[in-house]
């Protein structure tokens, strides 16, 4: 049975004499299982290079390439055409995968050809290089007609499918016959996907140890501590196959041993991945760092705002820690920015994707356009829950190219939308997104040698911001930061506006409440004193930043022992923030709640019940059931119970601190830590259970009434929000 040859290929160059058997060119091969016909089909193997030889691991792709792929392959009968994407950063091994493939199967297919598919003129060039090699038309319209008609199975690779704007599907060729295998940076090509897509990420531990002990040129087995140094560069360098390639290079050539590598990295990074590999370098088209450099180029020639805010996005990025960004952060600190007025230096230090957005509607087009854009060309990883996440290297890289005058000015932009997002109110939400920020605070802070004090020469500015970042740090139970920011703040205040100024005397007092979490009472003691005197002096006794100060004053003496002053300034002060700010104000409830304390262990239990009980249904209207100040108040209110034998309604307050403060402040913090330490002892028995109980009180104490007596929540204009909102 004699077939039909598609134009331009006859039956003397190629022919089909019997169900059984093929001719290709001048020889005649039978089908037979051991025959060179079933041994040797493949024809046409235009492909540029062969894998590279320290090609290692990738087993599950190469599994599903096969699976998928392959004529023979069961999962995918042979009723469309099979199109396979892989796609993932640039320096993943995309195309060595592909080279893999093609070496390891090429008896499956007639023809394998291989197009640049980086360009609509590079795709066309590709076909015409197919025409030449078969005896073809040298017209791309005349090839992919011939592959649709063609009866021999035959793959095409399209490698480096990576700008978004190019359109890849006018290049395939028709009809159900064919493998097509795509290479891309960007995702959305999985549009065009048959038979599956592979996001190709960083090596396996062990795969990427081999690979750096191949390219550096180890061949013996190594030994124990050579094995873990290579790990420790393999984790250094994010499992990154192309990094990894060019470190066993660097390894090779005699710059350094495999255990010296992490020193010179750290001092030598940007010079390391720009190098180029000498051999091998046809494995390899870039550098680490030229392969991002082409997608950022390719960025910069869109004429688009989302091109621009995308290249400014990146920087930002870059000052952020690596994992976890959360993209709830740019609406925050725009409506912070919109809501209130700010500083001409906060304002200046803005992306412009924030200051082109309305002031009165939040508009997350923008922002989405942008991160859709980085993730075109996989710089960028976006999950479900909007967290954004980079590759260690491409975060380094981002930072290495920028100039010092750019990285300032980014740094600035990165602090400043940071501390703009922090909110102070205190609704599980607002618990959640600080701590998810935390990490993004270190990175930006430690970025520079005087972390925020950098910028000590803005004054207001940097103490706002100081402020903000110690909130995070006190919520987080990190004591140690917070402390060291609120001392300088302390420090700088005094030397620019003197110790009386109701700014300095502010952030003295927000000192002395971190001195008392951090157990420190002498200094509590002393500090609130000289408050206490100072805002006497130059604000009045009745002054509300007085009565805050006596409050804490109130709770020093009961802590050093000296009770009866204790109660009689408390009582003091309730009464004073009764008549002026009224029943239910936040402030007037935690004197209150310091007051029932105090009746308590002066004996005075009934009274201090009804007080606490009050507190608590009070602060459940005003702040919400599950803020800190409210859940303290029911802490306090499980004592009560406790002391009047009321144990079972005791157990149930403990047991609702602990599931709210495991969901607000989440299971590790010291607060969840002690109430869950109470409650264990409770279930297990009353032997030490007073003892666990009042050890949790004090602990609670320490940090009691942080948020509506911090001085700087006042000043913030979310607590006039917050209070307009409650009142």
């Amino acid at each position: 049975m004699s077939s039909s040859f598609p134009r331009g290929h006859t039956a003397e160059r190629f022919s089909v004499t019997g169900p059984a058997s093929v001719q290709i060119g001048d020889r005649h091969y039978h089908a037979g299982p051991n025959s060179p016909a079933s041994r040797f089909r493949n024809k046409h193997f235009e492909v540029p290079r062969n894998p590279s030889s320290a090609f290692t691991g990738r087993e599950e792709i190469c599994k599903q390439l096969q699976a998928h792929c392959l004529l023979s392959s069961k999962l995918n009968p042979r009723r469309q055409q099979k199109r396979f994407v892989i796609h993932g950063l640039g320096g993943s091994g995309k195309t060595q995968v592909c080279l893999k493939f093609a070496q390891d199967h090429r008896e499956e297919f007639w023809g394998i050809f291989w197009l640049d598919a980086s360009s609509a003129e590079s795709l066309e060039r590709s076909y015409l290089q197919i025409a030449e090699a078969c005896g073809l038309e040298a017209r791309m319209p005349v090839v992919k007609r011939w592959l649709a008609d063609l009866p021999e199975p035959w793959a095409l690779i399209l490698d480096n499918a990576d700008d978004p704007r190019l359109d890849i599907s006018p290049y395939f060729p028709v009809g159900n016959r064919g493998v097509i295998l795509i290479t891309t940076r960007n995702p959305g090509c999985k549009v065009h996907s048959t038979v599956g897509s592979y996001e190709l990420g960083a090596m396996t531990t062990e795969e990427a140890v081999t690979l750096l002990l191949k390219t550096a040129g180890i061949d013996e087995l190594p030994n124990q501590s050579t094995r873990a140094a290579a790990e420790l560069v393999v984790l250094t360098l994010g499992r990154l196959a192309l990094a990894i390639t060019h470190a066993g290079a660097v390894v090779r050539q005699g710059y350094c041993n495999i255990e010296e590598y992490p020193t010179l990295y750290s001092r030598r990074r940007q010079e390391l991945l720009s190098q180029k590999v000498i051999q091998g370098r046809e494995d390899y088209r870039y550098t680490v760092y030229t392969t991002w450099e082409v997608s950022r180029r390719m960025i910069e020639e869109i004429p688009s705002e989302a091109g621009q805010d995308a290249l400014e996005l990146l920087q930002i990025f870059s000052f952020f820690h690596y994992e976890g960004i959360p993209e709830e952060i740019f609406y925050r600190a725009w409506r912070d920015l919109h809501d209130f007025e700010q500083s001409d230096w906060i304002n200046l230090h803005q992306p412009k994707m924030l200051l082109r957005q309305s002031d009165q509607e939040w508009s997350v087009y923008p922002l989405r356009a942008a991160i859709s854009m980085l993730r075109s060309f996989s710089l960028i990883h976006y999950d479900k829950n909007s967290l954004i996440s980079i590759h260690p290297l491409v975060h380094s890289w981002i930072r290495d190219r920028m100039s010092a005058f750019d990285e300032d000015m980014i740094w600035r932009q990165t602090t400043t939308i940071i501390s703009l997002s922090i909110p102070w109110t205190f609704e599980t939400t607002d618990y959640r997104f600080r701590q998810s920020i935390m990490p993004h605070i270190d990175s930006c802070l430690d970025a520079r040698e005087d972390g925020i004090f950098s910028l000590q020469n803005i004054d207001d500015d940097c103490w706002t911001m100081a402020s903000n970042f110690a909130l995070v740090y006190s919520e987080a139970g990190r004591c140690l930061e917070e402390l060291q920011l609120r001392e300088r703040v302390v420090e700088l205040r005094k030397r620019t506006l003197g110790e009386e100024h109701p700014k300095t005397l502010d952030s003295m007092h927000d000192l002395a409440i971190s001195y008392g979490k951090a157990g420190r009472r002498q200094e509590v003691l002393e500090l609130i004193e000289r408050v206490v005197r100072g805002c006497k002096r130059t604000l009045g006794e009745e002054h509300p930043n007085t009565l805050d100060s006596l409050n804490i004053l109130a709770i020093s003496y009961r802590k050093a022992g000296r009770r009866q002053e204790a109660l009689e300034l408390t009582e003091r002060v309730v009464e004073a923030r009764q008549r002026t700010l009224g029943e239910e104000h936040p402030h007037t409830l935690a004197s209150i709640h310091a007051l029932g304390v105090s009746y308590s262990e002066a004996g005075r239990r009934q009274e201090a019940l009804e007080l606490t009980e009050r507190v608590v249904e009070a602060m459940k209207r005003t702040l919400g059931a599950e803020h800190p100040d409210t859940l303290s108040s029911i802490y306090a209110l499980s004592i009560c119970y406790s002391e009047a034998g009321r144990r079972q309604e005791e157990l149930e307050l403990i047991e609702r601190v602990v599931e709210a403060r495991k969901r607000t402040l989440g299971e590790e913090h010291p607060h969840t830590v002690a109430a869950a330490h109470t409650l264990k002892d409770l279930k297990e028995g009353p032997q030490n259970k007073s003892i666990s109980h009042r050890q949790s009180s004090n602990s609670e104490n320490k940090s009691r009434i942080q948020h509506p007596e911090n001085r700087s929540m006042k000043q913030h204009g979310s607590f006039i929000r917050f209070w307009k909102r409650l009142t």
